[in-house]
C-alpha cells in the first residue's frame, strides 16, 4: 500500500492543527468586559441544617468573579445577628465583600435594621439606602419599609443623587423589597414606592429588582402608573433565593412568571444590559435585554 513519507505526514498533522485552531478562533465568543451579577431576595431558611437548604443550592450558582445584589428578607424567620450567622453566613456570606444588600421585612428585629446594617453595612454604613458606582453602571439602594417623615427624608436623598448624576450617561439599576407591580399576594405592599419610581423613571433609569413576592416574575417596561411603556422602568421580581416558595401569582400581566428556586443573573455592559431566570436545575425560564435609556446617542455625519 502507498504510504506519505514520514516527513510529509508530520506537515500534513501540523497543517490540519493549525486549521482546526483557526476554526475553533473563529467561533469562539468574544470576551465579556461587562459586569456580571446575580440577585436574590428571600434568601435563608434553614429550618434544617443550611448545607441541606435550598440557599445553599442557588449560592452553588454564584461564580467567584460575580457581584451579588440581594433584595431583602435575608433570613427567616428573622434576620437577627444570631439568625445571620447561623443560617445566612454558611451559604451567601461567602459573598459579602461582593454584595450589596437592602432590606425585606424580615430584617427588620423589634423595628430595627441595626442587625442588618452591622452585618451588610460595610458598603453603605449607617443608613438602608445608598448609591453605588458597580461597573459602568448606578445602583441605587432603598429601603421600601420606611414610612412618614423617614420615606420623605429617602425621597429626597434620592432625588438629590439622581440630580448629582444627571447628564452623565451611566446606566441606572434600582432595587428595593417590596414591589410595586406585582401578579401575587402582595401586589399592593409596595405602593408607597410610586414616588421613587416616578423620579427613576424622569431620570432615565433602567431596571427595579425586588423579592418579597417568593417567586420570579418580570415585566415590560412601565411607568408610574403601570402602563406598559417603552420609556418606562422595567420591574424584576426574584424572591426566588432560598425561603419557601409559598406566593402565588392571581393577575395577569407579567412577562414571565417561575415559582422555583433560581437567580437572576445580569450582564451590566456600558450601554446595554442582558438578564435571564436560571433555575438551581440549569433552566433558564426567562431572559432578555435592552439599551439603557441614558446613554448618549451617537448622531451619524452626514
Amino acid at each position: 500500500m502507498w504510504a506519505l513519507p514520514e516527513d510529509a505526514v508530520i506537515a500534513l498533522r501540523r497543517g490540519i492543527a493549525t486549521l482546526l485552531l483557526c476554526i475553533a478562533t473563529s467561533v469562539a465568543p468574544v470576551a465579556w468586559g461587562g459586569v456580571l451579577a446575580y440577585a436574590a431576595g428571600d434568601i435563608a431558611d434553614c429550618k434544617s441544617t443550611p448545607e441541606k437548604s435550598a440557599a445553599a443550592r442557588t449560592a452553588k450558582m454564584i461564580p467567584p468573579d460575580a457581584m451579588v445584589f440581594v433584595v431583602g428578607d435575608t433570613t427567616y424567620p428573622l434576620a437577627d445577628r444570631a439568625t445571620l450567622e447561623s443560617c445566612y453566613t454558611p451559604t451567601w456570606g461567602q459573598f459579602l465583600p461582593r454584595t450589596y444588600a437592602v432590606p425585606g421585612n424580615h430584617d427588620y428585629v423589634q423595628g430595627s435594621p441595626d442587625d442588618f446594617l452591622n452585618y451588610f453595612g460595610a458598603r453603605t454604613p449607617h443608613r438602608t439606602w445608598f448609591r453605588a458606582q458597580v461597573g459602568d453602571w448606578w445602583v441605587i439602594g432603598l429601603d421600601s419599609n420606611l414610612s412618614g417623615a423617614v420615606l420623605d427624608e429617602q425621597q429626597a436623598w434620592l432625588e438629590e443623587q439622581l440630580k448629582a448624576i444627571e447628564g452623565d450617561g451611566r446606566c441606572i439599576l434600582a432595587m428595593w423589597h417590596h414591589p410595586l407591580f406585582s401578579t401575587g399576594w402582595h401586589r399592593k405592599d409596595g405602593a408607597r414606592m410610586r414616588p421613587a419610581w416616578v423620579a427613576l423613571e424622569r431620570a432615565g433609569a433602567d431596571l427595579v429588582l425586588n423579592g418579597h413576592e417568593h417567586f420570579y416574575e418580570s415585566f415590560e417596561p412601565k411607568d408610574a402608573s403601570g402602563a406598559t411603556v417603552a420609556t418606562g422602568l422595567r420591574e424584576i421580581i426574584a424572591g426566588t433565593g432560598g425561603g419557601h416558595l409559598h406566593d402565588l401569582s392571581f393577575v395577569r400581566g407579567a412577562k414571565a412568571y417561575a415559582r422555583v428556586h433560581g437567580l437572576l443573573e445580569l450582564h451590566l455592559e456600558k450601554d446595554h444590559y442582558e438578564y435571564a431566570f436560571r433555575t438551581v436545575k440549569g433552566r433558564v425560564r426567562d431572559s432578555g435585554g435592552a439599551q439603557c435609556r441614558r446613554v448618549p446617542e451617537v448622531k451619524m455625519e452626514p
